[in-house]
Order: C-alpha cells, then structure tokens, then sequence
C-alpha cells in the first residue's frame, strides 16, 4: 500500500490529467461504496469521479468486483479497486485540514487507483527544492518505492475492508429475481424444504397453497392452509388459515389462527383464539388478546384490546388506546387519549376529553361534557353534566348533580344535598317574619346557585291548646349579586314539629322566599317576602289554628292545606 501527501496527490493528478487527455479509454461502469466521516457528501463524490473516470458510478451499499470503495476516517483517505480480473489494488492519503479539498483529492485518488499509473507519474516528479541543493543520488522527498509489487488483497486495512470486497471467487451468489417475482397456482408441501416450492422456499408466490404441518410463501392471492403454522412472506389477498399461527407481512383478506394471527398491516379481518397482533388492523377479534401498534377500525377480544387509536374496541375486561377512541365498550374498564363514548363496569378513564361517559363505579376525565357513574364522577372541568352520588370537579361550567358535589364556580350549578364550591359563597342570616317566626338560615354554593340550611321557631300563644312550633328544612335557589347587593330566590321544604315531640304526622310547610341583602361591610342588611303553604293532618297545630278563617285553609279528608304570606327583615354575615 502507498501513502503519499495531499500535495503529492494534486501534483500527481496534474500530470496524470494530461497524460490521459487523449489516449486514456473510458473506466467501466462501476459500482461505488462511500464509508465517510467529517461531512463529506456522497453524492456530490459519486459525480466528481464519474467525471474523471469518464464513465457512470452508482452508489450502492454493497457491492462485487469490479467494485470501488471509498474509505474517510482520522483525516485519511482509503480508496480500494477491486478488478474483474486480477489483484486488488488500495491507496491512502493524508487529507489535510482544508475540507473543501476533500472531494477532489479522493476524487483524484480514485482515478489513480482505477488506472494504476501513481508509479510511473512519481518517477517523472523532480526532486523537491529545499535550503541546500540535495546531491543527485537522494532520493526526492516523496519517495517512490521501487519494484513495489502489487499489494495483496489483505493490505486493504481490516477495519475498513467490507466483506463485500473478497474476491469474486469467494463473493456470495446473488438471489435470482425471478425468484422473488415467481408465481404459482398450486403450492403443496409438509415443511419448508420438503414442499413443491424446493429451494425456492418464502420466494414463491400462490393461489392455492397446502402445507399439512407448516408452509413458508411468498404470497398468497387465493387460499392457503396449514396445519400447524403458515408464514407468508409477502401480502395475503385471499385467505389464510392455520391451525397454530398465521403469519403475513400485509393481509387485506383474512387471516384466521388456532391460537395467534399476526400480520404488520391487517386492512381486511384477523381472527385468533388467543391473539391477534398487527401493526395496523382493519377488523380483530381475538379469544384473548387484540393489539394494533397503530391504528385500529374494530376490535373485540374475550379479555383486552389494545391500539394507539381505534374506532370501535369491545372487551371482557379493558379496552385501551393511547390517542383517540370512537366508542370504548369493556366489563371492567376502559381508557383512553381521548373519547367520544366509554362504557364499563367499573372505571371509564379519558385522559384528555370525553363526549360520554359511563361506568359501574367512577368515570374519570380532563374535559367531560357528560359524566354518568354509580359512585363517582371525577373530572377537571365539566361543561355539560355530571351525574353520580359524588361529583368532583376543579370547575363547572355545566350542572352537576347529585348528593355530594365538589367544583368550582364557573357559571355553573350543582344540585345536591351539600354542595362544596371552593371560592364560593358561604353566609349565615337571621330573620324574624310577620308571623313572629323567627329563622336562622345558612347558605353555600356558586354565586349563581346556592343551597339553604335552616332551622326556625314560633312561639304559641299559652292561652292556646298546643306546645310552641319548631321546625328544621333545606332549599335552594338562584343567586344574583348586584355591585352593593345580592338577590336570592329560594324553595325551602321545613318539617314542623310541636313542643317537644317530633311530629310523626304530614306536617310540612313549604316556602317560596325572596330577598334582598344590601351590603355594609362584613354585614348585609336583609328584607324580603315568602309565601308559605303548610300541609297537615294535625287539625290541633297552631300553624293551623291561628289561621283558622274562611279562605285560609282548604281540607282534603284529613289533611289540611293552609296558606299565608310573610315579610321579614334580618342580618346576615
């Protein structure tokens, strides 16, 4: 091997240019290989010593003789010749620092190696000049080794050599492409090897194909059935069945297996007894498992399916997609990047928005226009409805409802038994009526709904047959808050009771309140007017008693509807 300078090289391709300017016969056409470092480009080398050599050059990832190799690596340049006929031949070059010269040099480096000529170019080279004049015996500074033989195969440096440059006699024979495109109407076999296919064996393409234990094709367009496992190479386009597994590159048919159908894009149906996997499924249904690593249009397993995205997923046990799911059914939980309808018996789970939710126990979402759950319904933010014992979101702006609800007020409204607004309204007022009732209410929710707890008294002239009156009751209501003010209108459903007892009798009052509170300060000032319908089967209650007049009260059996109206003022904190 020779190793020669940068300078030395360009002088080289100097003369080597003119000396080849008129006789120099055309290079063949070669294949080239370019192993680079340092940002060389390929393409841009592959012209420039086309141009030189005077002949095409493709570039290839592997090749045979005649073949030309191109080597970049610690700033040296490795070119490799191997010939049709004869020895291989190789020269290096140190390339210097100025990478724009990169190219040219191994492109000149190139055209030496391919023509052979560096020896008889060196020797017409006069001697270098230096300080002192050397004697005409030295050798000049770039040295010629003389009688150099040929360089073996092996000079090429082993770390560099691909083994794609042995010599042709030991180069591995190339598949023939017929065989890759070759067709067959029958296909029959017992294994890979022992089959009508003979060393044609995953090259061959059939219409009908059989194989009693396992068969290894190129293809199928028609019908293939093996008894163990079928493996085919290329795209199925017919039908393909398997007693254990049923393996395709593509299927736009269908693909059935005892046990596991697994294909890379199944755009038809696949059908397995335990599991079907693809990289992209039209249709699975599986006994245990579904998976597509992609998208998915319908699956259904007896346990769990599986795909980034999906249109339907049905399973026993849980259905999952990453991204998006148009319509997840599952006996125990379903998830999902996003949902449009999700349906189990336990958990429904969206981790970004969910249209419709449904689940045995608690469904959970970021974003949920509709929420439904046995126990529990979870969400970030509601902006249609949640329906559930147990509401729970960070802000509402829907309806929730239910007996506990947990959110925060955004314009929305929660009906339940307590209602837990963070940052909502919480105050207490006392009032006294016109029927001497004296109340005392407390109120929390949004600032547009609100619940009211209360519990009131009246006292009961002695002269009178019964004990005082006390009762207890809950409402709610809307809310409108002016810059000073706030107006609440509320419905208040109040169990009465007598003296000591509760009243074990029909004995409700049911009151429709209004009111104003004008702000001053940390307290409000209130005034409002109720009208109030008391319904009863105790003929004895003062409630009824005292208002025992013609018109007040109108009697069914042995219930008694009374009615009145009220104002009353009070103070609220």
């Amino acid at each position: 091997m020779i190793k020669t300078s940068t300078s030395a090289l360009l002088a080289l391709a100097t003369v080597a240019s003119a000396a080849h300017a008129d006789d120099a016969a055309p290079a063949p056409s070669l294949p080239l290989i370019v192993r680079a470092s340092g940002g060389l480009d390929a393409e841009a080398l592959r012209a420039r010593i086309s141009a030189e050599l005077g002949a095409p050059i493709a570039l290839v990832a592997a090749c045979s003789a005649p073949c030309l190799d191109v080597r970049i690596a610690d700033g040296r340049a490795t070119v490799a010749y191997l010939p049709a006929h004869g020895s291989p031949r190789a020269r290096t070059v140190e390339l210097g620092r100025d990478g724009a010269q990169w190219t040219l040099v191994v492109t000149l480096l190139a055209g030496n190696v391919v023509r052979d000529e560096v020896n008889d170019i060196l020797a017409t080279l006069p001697a270098p000049v230096g300080p002192a004049p050397a004697p005409p015996e030295a050798p000049p500074e770039v040295e010629v080794e003389e009688a150099e033989p040929p360089p073996p195969p092996v000079e090429i440096l082993p770390e560099v050599a691909p083994p794609q440059l042995a010599p042709p006699t030991s180069a591995p024979p190339r598949p023939d492409p017929e065989l890759r495109t070759r067709s067959m109407f029958l296909g029959f076999g017992f294994v890979p090897g022992l089959s009508t296919d003979g060393l044609r064996v995953g090259n061959v393409r059939h219409f009908l194909s059989l194989d009693l234990i396992a068969g290894v094709s190129g293809g199928s367009s028609g019908v293939t059935v093996s008894g163990l496992v079928d493996v085919e190479r290329g795209p199925v386009h017919g039908l393909q069945v398997a007693g254990i597994a049923s393996l395709a590159r593509s299927v736009d048919g269908v693909q059935v297996a005892g046990v596991a159908a697994v294909a890379g894009d199944a755009d038809a149906v696949q059908v397995a007894g335990v599991t079907a996997v693809a990289r992209r499924a039209g249709s699975q249904f599986a006994g245990v498992a579904a998976v597509s690593y992609r998208s998915a249009a319908t699956q259904a397993a007896g346990v769990a399916v599986h795909a980034r995205s999906s249109e339907i997923q049905v399973a026993g046990v849980a259905a999952n997609t990453t991204d998006d799911a148009a319509i997840q059914l599952a006996g125990v939980a379903v998830h999902a990047g996003r949902a449009r309808f999700q349906a189990a018996g336990v958990a429904s789970v969206s981790d970004s928005r969910a249209e419709l939710q449904l689940a045995g126990v608690t469904s959970v979402a970021r974003t949920a226009s509709v929420q439904l759950a046995g126990v529990v319904n979870v969400a970030d933010r509601v902006t249609g409805v949640q329906i559930a014992p147990i509401n729970v979101a960070r802000r509402v702006s829907g309806v929730q409802l239910g007996v506990l609800n947990v959110g925060g007020d955004a314009g929305g409204s929660s009906f339940g038994l307590i209602n837990i607004v963070p940052g909502g309204r919480y105050d207490l007022e006392g009032a006294i009526d016109s029927s001497n009732t004296t109340s005392l209410l407390f109120r929390h929710g949004g600032n547009g709904w609100h619940n009211v707890y209360g519990i009131a008294g009246h006292p009961v002239d002695e002269r009178g047959p019964t004990d005082d009156v006390w009762m207890y009751g809950l409402g709610f209501g809307p809310s409108w808050k002016l810059s000073t003010s706030r107006i609440d209108a509320e419905a208040i459903a109040w169990q009465v009771n007598h003296g000591t007892r509760h009243s074990t009798d029909v004995s409700l009052l049911a009151q429709a309140r209004l009111s104003i509170a004008y702000g001053l300060g940390p307290v409000s000032l209130v005034a409002g007017a109720a009208y109030n319908v008391y319904i009863s089967n105790d003929q004895a209650s003062p409630l009824i008693l005292e208002r025992r007049t013609p018109g007040a009260e109108m009697t069914t059996g042995d219930v008694t509807v009374t009615r009145w109206p009220t104002a009353f003022v009070g103070v609220r904190l």
